[in-house]
């Protein structure tokens, strides 16, 4: 089966919007919980929503899958791979907090190659290539132009998988000051969003999941914007990653 960006695009489009609107039904707070600990949830919704999103998938493209919940044997450095979060912001999705989404990306050996990402609360649909542009409800957006930190918006957030001790946190604030004002969302590939609008101008966190930023840094760098992302010592699918608007350095 072989289709082009564009196609790849669209199908994946698709089922983002037809699940985030199942999903935006439920947006209310009233969720089945699986799993809780002190710093993470599962929910049902969560793994409904990826056995949708791979089955559709992988009918339409036959390209390999790794999603956050059950799909973690796929090898995401060899070729095309799918990398899925069904529900990106999953705390917020639980307590009723409108901020979350469903994030679809379209990767190759190992580099971004397309994303979408679907805020399912506000019906807004972000969706990139690589190369091409990225969009907001098909409208092109880009990063924005600042090249000050000082006029700055960062966004952030804490990992699961991170440890914050006194030197860290310490650490943490004294970079914060650089900034103008600092945004912690809950949602990675939101504030990654934000970034490719250029609603924000800088996106940073150590120790995330792959699936979580996986469609966000597509984004950013399909906006104009510069990304890395190297592993962090964590497991294999965790890594420190920084976008910016091209102008902010890290």
């Amino acid at each position: 089966m072989n289709l082009s960006n564009q196609q790849l695009l669209d199908l994946a489009s698709k089922i983002t919007k037809k699940v985030g609107k199942k999903l935006a039904k439920k947006a209310n707070g009233k969720v089945t919980t699986k799993f809780s600990d002190k710093h993470d949830i599962k929910l049902l919704e969560d793994e409904e929503s990826e056995n949708l999103i791979v089955k559709y998938l992988w009918k339409k493209s036959e390209i390999p899958i790794l999603g956050e919940e059950n799909h973690q044997e796929t090898n995401f450095l060899n070729g095309k791979v799918w990398i899925v979060d069904p529900i990106d912001g999953t705390v917020n999705f639980s307590r009723g907090i409108p901020i979350s989404s469903v994030s679809i990306a379209l990767w190759e050996n190992g580099q971004p190659l397309l994303g979408i990402v679907y805020d399912f609360n506000r019906d807004v649909l972000y969706s990139g290539i690589i190369g091409v542009g990225a969009f907001r409800n098909g409208k092109k957006i880009a990063v924005s132009q600042n090249q000050k930190k000082s006029d700055s918006i960062l966004f952030t957030g804490k990992p699961v998988l991170s440890h914050l001790d006194n030197s860290v946190i310490k650490q943490w604030f004294g970079y914060f000051e650089e900034y103008r004002k600092v945004r912690m969302i809950g949602s990675a590939s939101l504030s990654l969003c934000y970034v490719a609008s250029g609603n924000g101008d800088v996106y940073t966190e150590d120790h995330i999941q792959i699936w979580d930023f996986a469609a966000g840094v597509t984004l950013v760098q399909a906006a104009g914007g510069k990304i890395t992302f190297e592993k962090s010592d964590k497991n294999k699918f965790s890594y420190i990653v920084k976008a910016t608007n091209g102008h902010i350095q890290f």
